[in-house]
């Protein structure tokens, strides 16, 4: 039964997440723990007339042990860290599948310098792959299966994970795709309904201490996964990228997050006209500052992004250690990069013409999360008019939303 519905999941991934037919060219990344995984997906591509597969699998043991043993020069010229055919695939027009299984703290005795260095030298290895997806020019997903060391991590039976993720990605439903399409049109009327409203900025106030105004630039657009692409399996998120200099304010995280495979955890961030000018962490501050100076664009904000409190993955009241899963149980902001899509015409744009709009750029491009029961979020319109959009962490009116 758990091997059928697992095969759904492949399949689903293929075809209702990424939206390939025959002739299509698929390249899958992972890790050798979900290889598999990794191996049904490549058996339900093939059923579709895809013949045209190509994968990068990582073995994270390998990389740990060069971290620990090598040169920063010598880990750079290792074939285990070379991301270039990211960049070969882009090109040539393959679908990216990217199936992220986490190993909370498996790096934890890793010198963090070394591991934002790594970092940095990968995210910049991979620039033409990052233009042509920011610009709408390939299909992508990112999704995640279990593996033993993040199941363990949650004091959790693999199988168990297992069947979370099922569930959350509505792989128990009779009709995938419809109970997708439902929700996905739920997500782009409350995209439309911030969309019409003509915001200048979004004031965030809680108990943990938040209290931060963020601007969105003009002609900002909201967005959500749509029918043709859904980039992230599963979401629940709407969101925009903000004016970069219009962010003042303190902001306090909800929970952890797991950045390459480190914990930061207990973490505020303090902006003025939109430049992180002062920080700390009780967990992973090491971490978070190299995240903060990985260039001059991972000092702001790259976006913004609305999830219920109440969402299906909330509820689960499981802390899953994977950014993909919290960010959509919880409303979050990224430093970093911001999205060419969330800005009218920002997809014919220019790097350049996209700052002077104010956008950010940068190599980075990190979820945080922020969300909890008594979030308020209130929008002061461009005619000084103040909605209130989010309450007790959730959309106000979210019943007709």
């Amino acid at each position: 039964m758990m091997e059928d519905k697992i095969r759904k999941y492949a399949k689903f991934l293929v075809e209702g997440c990424l939206k390939l037919k025959k002739g299509d060219k698929l390249f899958i990344v992972g890790i050798t723990l979900i290889k598999d995984f990794i191996d049904i997906v490549i058996e339900e591509a093939l059923k579709l007339g895809i013949e045209n597969i190509e994968t990068l699998i990582s073995n994270p043991y390998k990389q740990r042990e060069m971290y620990k043993n090598n040169t920063l020069n010598e880990i750079k010229e290792s074939p285990l860290f070379d991301r270039s055919k990211y960049n070969e695939m882009a090109k040539e027009g393959y679908a990216f599948l990217n199936i992220y299984s986490p190993m909370p703290n498996f790096l934890s005795e890793v010198n963090a310098d070394i591991l934002s260095e790594v970092s940095r030298f990968q995210m910049e290895s991979i620039k033409d792959y990052r233009e042509r997806q920011n610009k709408g020019l390939i299909k992508w997903n990112i999704s995640s299966v279990p593996n033993l060391v993040w199941a363990n991590s949650l004091d959790m039976d693999i199988n168990h994970l297992w069947e979370l993720i099922l569930d959350i990605c509505l792989i128990n439903e009779e009709n995938i795709i419809g109970a997708w399409t439902k929700k996905l049109e739920t997500m782009a009327k409350r995209a439309s309904y911030l969309n019409n409203l003509d915001i200048d900025k979004l004031v965030y106030k809680n108990s943990l201490g938040t209290n931060l105004e963020i601007g969105l630039p003009k002609g900002y657009l909201f967005q959500c996964a749509d029918g043709i692409n859904i980039v992230n399996m599963p979401t629940e998120e709407v969101f925009t990228s903000p004016d970069r200099l219009r962010v003042n304010g303190i902001v306090y995280s909800s929970k952890m997050l797991i950045h390459n495979d480190n914990v930061i955890d207990d973490f505020w961030l303090s902006f003025k006209n939109g430049e992180i000018i002062d920080f700390d962490a009780k967990c992973g501050k090491d971490i978070l500052k190299g995240i903060i100076e990985t260039d001059e664009g991972s000092r702001f904000l790259g976006e913004v992004a609305l999830v219920d409190y109440d969402s299906p993955i909330s509820k689960t009241e499981v802390v899953f250690k994977n950014t993909l899963y919290d960010e959509n149980a919880s409303c979050h902001l990224a430093i970093g990069a911001s999205f060419a899509e969330c800005i009218e015409d920002g997809l014919t744009k220019t790097n350049e013409e996209l700052l002077k709009l104010g956008l950010n750029y940068s190599k980075e491009h990190v979820d945080f999360f922020i969300g909890n029961r008594d979030l308020e979020i209130k929008a002061v319109l461009q005619n000084g008019e103040e909605v209130v959009i989010m309450e007790n962490g959730n959309f106000v009116g979210s019943e007709n939303l």
